[in-house]
């Protein structure tokens, strides 16, 4: 009967040395697993991290990059506005010197009209010429030459202007 016992605790034992082995296999296989998912967890947690970092830099260095392009356009735009503005205002003064239909007032003397021309021409050439050297890092430099352009052929409608009688005609009559 004790070797029945002995039979049967060896058998019990062996049943539950299986069981407990496989039992601890297991366990060992989901504590290893168990590792290996918190290993991925945090590799994929680090990534996103490293992924919203870098969304974020991004993000603020466009959102930067756009600030200053607007800033740079609503200065151009300025600084073009104003120059157009110089720009018609020298044309005009220079096409007023000797306008196709003009009035002279005979109570003027033709010397102090061709000199209140020429005063306006002088102020509005003097206006953009400043406008132009100020600003000049704004603009192309085509943008420069057509200025120059300009300048140089109104500065020559008030040289000619300025030394042939303009009103010989209007005085003849």
């Amino acid at each position: 009967m004790v070797e029945e016992i002995y039979a049967l605790l060896a058998f019990i034992g062996g049943l539950s040395g299986a069981f407990l082995s496989s039992y601890f296999k297991e366990k060992g296989k989901n504590v290893a697993t168990k590792e290996d998912i918190l290993h991925i967890t945090k590799e994929i947690e680090k990534v996103k991290y490293e992924y919203t970092r870098e969304t974020e830099s991004l993000r603020s260095n466009l959102s930067n990059q756009i600030k200053v392009s607007g800033f740079r356009y609503e200065k151009e735009y300025e600084i073009l506005s104003d120059l157009t503005d110089k720009l018609v205002d020298v044309r005009d003064s220079a096409l007023s010197m000797r306008p196709e239909l003009d009035y002279i007032d005979p109570k003027k003397d033709p010397q102090e009209i061709t000199n209140e021309r020429l005063d306006r021409f002088q102020k509005s050439h003097y206006a953009l010429y400043l406008s132009r050297e100020k600003t000049r890092p704004f603009y192309s430099q085509e943008i420069y030459a057509a200025i120059l352009a300009v300048e140089s052929a109104a500065r020559l409608e008030s040289i000619q202007f300025q030394y042939r009688n303009p009103y010989e005609d209007h005085y003849k009559q």
